[in-house]
Formats: C-alpha cells, sequence, structure tokens
C-alpha cells in the first residue's frame, strides 16, 4: 500500500525518533518499544475523536488489546526517526481493528501491523459491542496494513526450550488493573538467548491475549520451538492454570 496515493483524512500519523531507552543490544528500536508506541498512539488517535480511555471510562468501560499481528522488513536504528500512522480499519463481530505502519525517512515501510480490540465492561469484565462508538470511529476498511486480521495462535506442541517462573509486580500493571500488553512481548522476546537474538533477526509475531493478569500473580512462562522458525511463548497463572497470553514469534538469520 502507497500511503502517498490515498485520502489520508481517517489516518493519524506522527513522527518519532529512536531515543537510546527505546533500543535494544543491538541499537536498534526494540520489538516492546514498538507496542509502547502503538498503545501510546491508538489512545491519542481514539480520544481525538471521542471513543478514548477518558470516553469509555464514563461508560464504565475500558479497550483491552485481543490479538494483534507484526510484520519487521527492518527495525530503526537509535537517533533515527521514522513516522508512525494509525487507523481504524473495521470491525469484525466484537472486535474494533486498528492498524499500524511504520515508515522510515526515505517514505519506506519497515513495520506493518493489525490489531483486534475489545471494549471490556469495568464491572464485569465482560467484552461489550463496540457499537455505542462505531460512528465516532474515522473507519477506512479499504485500506489494510496486512492482509488479514490478526489470527488465532495456534496451538500445535513443540520442543520445550526456555521455562521461568516470574511474579508480577506493580511495575507490570496498567491504569486498567491488569498486566500491560506489551510485558508478555517483553517475557516472550526475554526466551532468547543474547547470542540467538544478536544473530537472529524477528519478522513476524503474533499475540493473543486471552485472560487478565494481576498483580502478585506467579506466573510461568513456557516457550517451546514450533520449528526451525517459530517459536510459541504461553503466559500461565500457577494458581489455576489460566493462559494469560500466548505469543508466536518467527525469526531468521541475519543478513
Amino acid at each position: 500500500m502507497d500511503m502517498k496515493t490515498v485520502d489520508i483524512k481517517n489516518f493519524f500519523k506522527r513522527e518519532f525518533q529512536v531515543n537510546s531507552y527505546h533500543t535494544d543490544l543491538n541499537g536498534r528500536l526494540s520489538i516492546p518499544s514498538i507496542f509502547l508506541f502503538f498503545q501510546e498512539i491508538a489512545w491519542e488517535h481514539a480520544s481525538m475523536y471521542g471513543f478514548g480511555y477518558d470516553d469509555l471510562k464514563d461508560h464504565s468501560s475500558f479497550w483491552v488489546l485481543s490479538r494483534i499481528h507484526l510484520e519487521v522488513d527492518e527495525l530503526p536504528k537509535w537517533t533515527e526517526s521514522f513516522t508512525l500512522t494509525t487507523w481504524p480499519s473495521g470491525t469484525d463481530g466484537p472486535f474494533a481493528l486498528r492498524d499500524f505502519i511504520i515508515t522510515n525517512t526515505q517514505g519506506q515501510q519497515v513495520i506493518r501491523a493489525t490489531s483486534s480490540w475489545l471494549i471490556v465492561d469495568a464491572h464485569t469484565r465482560r467484552p461489550k459491542r463496540p457499537d455505542a462508538f462505531k460512528d465516532r470511529m474515522s473507519i477506512c476498511d479499504t485500506i489494510r496494513a496486512t492482509p488479514c486480521n490478526a489470527p488465532k495462535v495456534g496451538n500445535s506442541e513443540g520442543k520445550l526450550i526456555h521455562e521461568v517462573q516470574h511474579t508480577v509486580g506493580v511495575c507490570d500493571i496498567d491504569v486498567n488493573g491488569h498486566i500491560n500488553n506489551t510485558k508478555y512481548i517483553e517475557w516472550a522476546v526475554n526466551s532468547f538467548s543474547e547470542n540467538d537474538y544478536k544473530n537472529l533477526s524477528i519478522n513476524q509475531i503474533d499475540v493473543n491475549f486471552l485472560s487478565e493478569g494481576f498483580c502478585n500473580n506467579v506466573c510461568t512462562h513456557r516457550t517451546e520451538a514450533i520449528d526451525n522458525t517459530t517459536r510459541r511463548t504461553a503466559i500461565v497463572r500457577e494458581d489455576n492454570a489460566k493462559v494469560l497470553a500466548v505469543v508466536s514469534i518467527c525469526s531468521g538469520q541475519k543478513e
């Protein structure tokens, strides 16, 4: 998709710079930082049109990210600038869809993503259809960042390659009182060894957020190798064996 050739009135874009605290050990934009940028620009854009955090709070509701699919061609380097563009890309049953594209200073798309969000009742913690806010969303469903919506992550079994237990702390919790979605991605990326991370290039991530996790939960991060290029990390709460999130990461050797 060439963003220069479309009517951009439904699109929101901002320019950012990769600062030192956004980088990984390779001096490039870290994978968790990408999701932090997505989270921030989604909130800002939704607030502009009356379906952001404060607007839903007035209706005793809040947004939760349910699924996301990320494709990476290249990660911007430390000090480099990039443009992040986002837009509501439709609805799918109870899901509100939002897409993202990151372009470099040459105007090349280097990162693409699509996400599926739910509106959750703050009291019952049950999903609500987005119909009440749909007319406020500047939807463009004819332009998509990726060919398909974020998929359900499969449950095929693989070889256990990494397992660690973690007690959820206050820095893992967001304003909605549960584990911030970016923490699951961070924990999954941490399943790589330092050497593997230096020599591999992450090119695709699929995440399914399945249940809320809370402060002081004891969780096990269990990572399995599905094949030579794909690993899947399940974050499981120990007291009831509830799977909170599943993260699938595809990677290959750096060129």
